[in-house]
């Protein structure tokens, strides 16, 4: 099939002017970030414990959810696929790479806290405060150095002005109301605030150095220089703003292969499936039952592994593909993609009592 792509990509780039600048015995950087950029930082350091002792990958979901499974017959799904991913990863059927993907897609598609479904506006940003209704806030990462021998107050005032505009960076209990009344707050955003957000007064130690974040409103772009004032300072800081314009209109052919899941001895379509692809070409998906596959791909050989939750229980895959062994373009003709999958008779959504 041919897939049609007409749009266009607009990037930003903040060209610095002044972006160094030395107050008393603090030396300041400012740069302005794509907030977009933090979601996997974020959702990485949202698994952070406080635990002493540690495996190659962070337990503590299930030290959690073996205290509540003492007042209850049956895991969750969330809670039973989730030892899926560990007993796959203890037992040497994954790599920790594979095991943080699947972990993070399942992270992804429940909410941590109930195993619910997350709606699929603020699955990717289920960790990023700076994402707030459908949009990104405008954030800047602060620098901050003390090279002095004693111990410094940083508390002065950021401005940041925009076409005849002057905005505040908001706290962080204006973003936490922000969130709050678009339903997605949660622990994990808090936490995160705590660490990073520039706060009203900051410590800084000898000889040492921290980042912040900031954020405001969103900004109209259409103007060709932003400037950020610290109080004290008789300098601002400044970058010229450019824009590169892509347009796009191309076209790429896609070969559509249909992919048939087998579950204990039982054909069936794509249940709760989590899969990621192996030495795999951006020309190539995978989508639930079908593969897509560009022409200039088709002999390209790659892995697809899988993790299902099929009639209650487990199942695992782990099988290399070559999309010419499926399409015959001479003759027209073409055959499913059989994955066969091992069932996890190890584990049990049961309970053990």
């Amino acid at each position: 099939m041919e897939v049609e792509e007409i749009g266009f990509n607009v990037k930003l780039k903040f060209i610095p002017q002044t972006d160094e600048q030395q107050l008393n015995n603090l030396q300041f950087k400012i740069i302005p970030i794509s907030a977009s950029d933090l979601n996997s930082k974020f959702l990485s350091e949202s698994n952070f414990n406080g635990k002493f002792e540690y495996s190659h990958y962070e337990k503590s979901r299930t030290s959690y959810f073996l205290k509540k499974r003492k007042r209850k017959i049956e895991k969750t799904d969330f809670e039973f696929l989730l030892e899926g991913a560990e007993w796959l990863y203890d037992n040497e059927k994954i790599n920790n790479e594979e095991y943080d993907e699947l972990v993070k897609q399942i992270i992804l598609h429940y909410d941590y806290d109930s195993g619910k479904e997350l709606y699929s506006t603020n699955r990717i940003m289920s960790s990023n405060p700076y994402y707030v209704g459908d949009k990104y806030l405008n954030t800047f990462k602060i620098e901050v150095t003390n090279d002095s021998d004693s111990f410094q107050e940083f508390g002065q005032k950021v401005l940041v002005e925009t076409r005849n505009q002057i905005l505040q960076p908001l706290s962080s209990s204006q973003i936490m109301n922000e969130l709050d009344r678009c339903g997605l707050m949660n622990l994990n955003k808090s936490q995160i605030l705590e660490r990073y957000n520039l706060s009203g007064c900051d410590l800084i130690p000898p000889k040492s150095k921290f980042e912040k974040y900031f954020a405001v409103l969103p900004i109209d772009y259409n103007t060709k220089d932003l400037s950020i004032s610290i109080e004290g300072l008789n300098t601002k800081f400044n970058w010229s703003i450019e824009k590169d314009h892509e347009t796009i209109n191309a076209e790429y052919v896609y070969y559509e292969i249909s992919v048939e899941w087998v579950y204990d001895n039982f054909t069936s379509v794509s249940q709760n499936n989590f899969t990621m692809l192996n030495n795999a070409s951006s020309n190539i998906y995978l989508a639930n039952n079908a593969l897509f596959i560009g022409e200039e791909n088709l002999n390209d050989e790659f892995e697809v592994i899988a993790l299902t939750l099929y009639s209650e229980k487990l199942f695992f895959a782990r099988v290399q593909i070559k999309g010419s062994e499926y399409i015959d373009k001479e003759k027209n003709r073409r055959r499913s993609v059989t994955i066969k999958t091992e069932k996890l008779d190890e584990l049990t959504k049961k309970v053990k009592l």
